[in-house]
């Protein structure tokens, strides 16, 4: 088997129809897999997938008893790909579409890049589909993740459509080389959710891979960007997470003023915001996950290779709607980006 495709529901019956449809008519399913896992959907997710499965005789469907989150529920379907010979596994969100052609593009740079791990197509909004959700996700040196491009229209892209580097390939659509993560390491399943693509393509750079966007591979994301308490309590605990087991030991030290002026401002704006309690709630969850951090850590960094390039595509910028406040594009991007500037130039900070 070539390729598997991985589907990880959750309270997904309003999806399905969409993302199905679409995987049939626009994808050539010689030598492709496809596997559902349900993280205990409760709405009528299952019995969606029954009957999509009975026009669909290869599909299969993994029901969990309880809610595994995107990582887990991820590794699950990676497991079911290993065990069957894939050589690739694309990770494709719930509420995704894709477009004609979507799929060669991908297996390409794949076939002819062996140095490419991770892979995402064009992710533009289903909404408007002619707005980037994201062209390469974007990672600040001080641990925060954002989509690149987003909102901008797609013919700001380079003209020449040639696969680039990013510094992590998107989650929502996401091809894998499982070669890769024999060395790597699936995702890291205390993540539970957000951050567990970022994590695991650093993880990936370290052992000297690339990730890539693909311009020409084309999906749709019903992407929304509201946020709840408890999904910015998430963001910002597994923030710290990546940054713990990840980030070598000299570069924790040079970041460390950067992050504390970072972390007050994180807390003033979880209190306008709303979710304070739930901010300082986390740091009690980073307190107990800790030592399975550090034994992680060392693991992680005794396998960092000399031709890591992880530290080589972080920035000092937050460029991100929502994120433009005047303190942060005049004061705090410049001074991050000349302080991130000179760490690595003169300090020689990996």
């Amino acid at each position: 088997m070539k390729l598997a495709i991985v589907v990880v529901t959750y309270q997904a019956e309003r999806y399905l129809d969409g993302l199905f449809a679409t995987l049939k008519q626009h994808t050539e399913l010689d030598d492709v897999a496809v596997v559902v896992v349900d993280n205990a959907s409760s709405d009528g997710t299952l019995a969606e997938l029954s009957r999509i499965g009975q026009d669909w005789p290869g599909l299969e469907v993994l029901p969990q008893t309880r809610n595994t989150g995107f990582a887990e529920g991820n590794n699950i379907g990676l497991r079911w790909a290993r065990e069957r010979g894939a050589a690739f596994a694309l990770l494709l969100n719930q509420d995704i579409e894709v477009t004609p052609g979507w799929l060669a593009p991908l297996l390409s740079v794949m076939d002819t890049r062996p140095e490419v791990a991770a892979a995402q197509p064009l992710v533009v909004l289903h909404s408007e589909p002619h707005l980037i959700n994201t062209a390469g996700n974007q990672l600040h040196f001080c641990g925060f993740g954002y989509c690149g491009g987003y909102r901008q229209a797609i013919e700001s892209l380079p003209a020449d459509s040639e696969p680039r580097s990013v510094a992590f390939a998107s989650g929502a659509a996401l091809l894998l080389r499982m070669d890769a993560l024999a060395q790597s390491g699936d995702f890291d399943e205390k993540l539970f959710l957000y951050h567990e693509d970022c994590d695991l393509q650093i993880r990936l750079r370290q052992l000297g891979y690339d990730c890539v966007l693909v311009p020409t591979s084309r999906v749709l994301h019903k992407f929304t960007a509201r946020f709840s308490a408890r999904k910015y309590a998430m963001l910002d605990r597994n923030r710290w997470l990546v940054l713990l087991k990840d980030w070598p030991l000299a570069r924790l030290a040079v970041a460390a003023p950067a992050l504390a002026g970072a972390e007050l401002a994180v807390l003033v704006f979880a209190a306008r915001q709303g979710w304070l309690r739930e901010k300082l709630a986390s740091y009690g969850e980073i307190l107990r996950l800790l030592p399975a951090v550090v034994r992680d850590r060392r693991q992680v960094q005794k396998n960092r290779s000399p031709k890591a390039t992880d530290g080589a595509f972080l920035t000092g910028n937050m460029c991100f709607p929502g994120l433009d406040h005047p303190i942060i594009t005049r004061v705090a991007n410049p001074l991050l980006s000349a302080y991130w500037w000179f760490a690595r130039k003169v300090l020689r900070v990996p």
